[in-house]
């Protein structure tokens, strides 16, 4: 879940929830002021307009003793004696506590009865009737400090005097259960807030800042160079993502520092490598450069002989710095290719005319095989190509040990099919299916065998790899720096071609590679 959605849910939660909570609160309020109405004044008043209980309290209270006002009025105008009776106006009084009132009679402003126990001089103060008026059914005074309603009545006794009736109604307790209530629903509203708010909190805490924690930790790991602590994302929103790419780049990282401590013990590697196969040459010219200066080669032909074996030495040397230059460039990306498209038939025509002699001097035999089109032109460097057929041969010629040694090149095309296939299909406006673009590349592969001691199994993965030499012994047997391989894996691949290798121990290998057409001539 994103973080905006999150905010959302909290906006909505501190929002809806409270009024949410405000109504069922109201509806509690409505239903327990309704029990007392029930229970205090035995009065039952219709739900659907309950809220009138909270609104216009007053109305309803008016309610409480109508009938009985009514019933009053009515005895009053019919059987007024039926005041003078004790045991009626007992009666009357019964009925009317049971509605948590009262009333009490007049006679001439004089108090006859009372319904209450108490004093009549202790109830609130009402004008007390001096002459007859026909007012019925209506509220005629409220004592907010005493909490009482207070309806009243004229008429006649049979004597003609003057008689007066008041109905007093307690609605104290109505009014206490309200504020209490009120109380009650305050302090649970803010307790619900309150938790709401509490939940709301520790789910923001552990989705947001428990999250953000944790990935200031990984931050301080990765900054103190702990690299190898995997940092895992417990969500899917923004923070998420960007622990995940905090995980990313740990493992870039990683890897950079792991190939950096490769690159290191290479170096070290190579440095050894570099320095044993210096040291032969440099020691075989310092050698003979003494023999020269003590008079060792007295003669003529010793001399040239000797500065014969230190040109080539020399050469040996030139070599060998040559490599590791162009390895060096090679591994930075610098080394500058100049593509050009050539004729692939001359050109290998060529370089096999140039190796032809030194085969000859080595008794090697070399054969060329090329049945493609002699106009199949080919994209590439070609002092580059040069150099990878250089080291090829020149690797091949190595560890060729029998007396018929030979060497064969052979040349045929190769499909390379590509990797990256479409996403979905594409269909024509007239929903047939055009053919797919680029379904494979044109190549020509190239093969170099020789029927030399071959590669062991257990070798053969790692023949391109820096500085590999099947002959761990590094004897001087074998001269190289150890870089051919690798540089010619480099340079094909920058052709945008693939290198690879077959070998049977004690037959031979076969070195392949293979090199784009050149499409747009012919």
């Amino acid at each position: 879940m994103k973080i905006r959605s999150k905010l959302l849910i909290i906006f909505v939660t501190m929002t809806i929830f409270p009024a949410v909570v405000a109504m069922f609160s109201l509806n509690f309020i409505i239903d327990r002021q309704l029990d007392v109405l029930e229970k205090k004044y035995d009065i039952s008043i219709n739900r659907l307009q309950s809220l009138d209980i909270l609104l216009d309290p007053v109305s309803l209270l008016s309610d409480v003793a109508a009938a009985d006002y009514r019933q009053l009025s009515q005895i009053a105008e019919d059987s007024p004696e039926l005041f003078n009776n004790r045991e009626f106006l007992t009666g009357l009084s019964k009925n009317l506590s049971r509605k948590n009132s009262f009333f009490i009679l007049y006679r001439d402003g004089v108090s006859v009865y009372s319904g209450e126990s108490k004093d009549v001089q202790e109830i609130p103060t009402f004008p007390v009737a001096t002459q007859y008026h026909s007012t019925k059914n209506t509220l005629t005074y409220i004592n907010k400090e005493t909490n009482t309603a207070v309806r009243e009545m004229t008429f006649y006794f049979p004597d003609k005097t003057l008689g007066q009736i008041v109905i007093i109604t307690d609605f104290s307790a109505l009014s206490i259960n309200l504020h209490n209530l009120l109380h009650e629903l305050f302090a649970a509203l803010l307790a619900i807030i309150a938790l709401s708010g509490l939940i709301l909190v520790m789910w923001l805490y552990h989705s947001i800042a428990y999250p953000i924690k944790l990935l200031h930790l990984a931050a301080i790991r990765i900054g103190s160079g702990d690299l190898s602590t995997p940092i895992e994302a417990i969500s899917s929103d923004e923070i998420g993502q960007l622990t995940q790419s905090v995980e990313d780049m740990r493992i870039r990282l990683q890897d950079v520092v792991n190939e950096h401590v490769r690159s290191e013990e290479y170096a070290k590697l190579l440095i050894s490598n570099f320095s044993h196969d210096l040291k032969t040459p440099i020691t075989a010219i310092k050698g003979y450069a003494e023999g020269l200066l003590d008079g060792v080669a007295d003669t003529e032909e010793k001399k040239k002989k000797y500065l014969q074996t230190i040109y080539v030495k020399a050469n040996d040397i030139t070599y060998l710095v040559d490599e590791l230059s162009v390895f060096s460039k090679v591994n930075r990306k610098s080394l500058a290719y100049n593509f050009v498209s050539v004729n692939l038939h001359e050109y290998f025509s060529d370089c096999i005319d140039n190796l032809s002699l030194d085969m000859e001097l080595k008794q090697v035999k070399i054969k060329y095989y090329n049945p493609l089109d002699r106009n199949t032109r080919v994209l590439v460097d070609t002092e580059q190509l040069k150099r990878v057929l250089h080291n090829l041969i020149g690797n091949a010629l190595k560890y060729i040990n029998k007396k018929d040694g030979r060497i064969s090149i052979r040349i045929q095309n190769a499909k390379v099919q590509e990797t990256v296939k479409p996403l979905y299909r594409q269909i024509r406006n007239d929903e047939s299916e055009p053919p797919l673009p680029h379904e494979a590349e044109e190549f020509v592969q190239i093969q170099i065998e020789d029927n030399g001691i071959g590669i062991s199994e257990k070798d053969l993965p790692y023949v391109f790899d820096r500085s590999f030499r099947a002959d761990t012994s590094r004897n001087s047997a074998i001269q190289g720096s150890g870089l051919g391989l690798t540089i010619v894996k480099m340079i094909i691949s920058d052709h945008g071609g693939s290198v690879w290798a077959e070998s049977t121990e004690g037959v031979g290998s076969s070195f392949y590679f293979t090199l784009r057409k050149d499409t747009t001539r012919k």
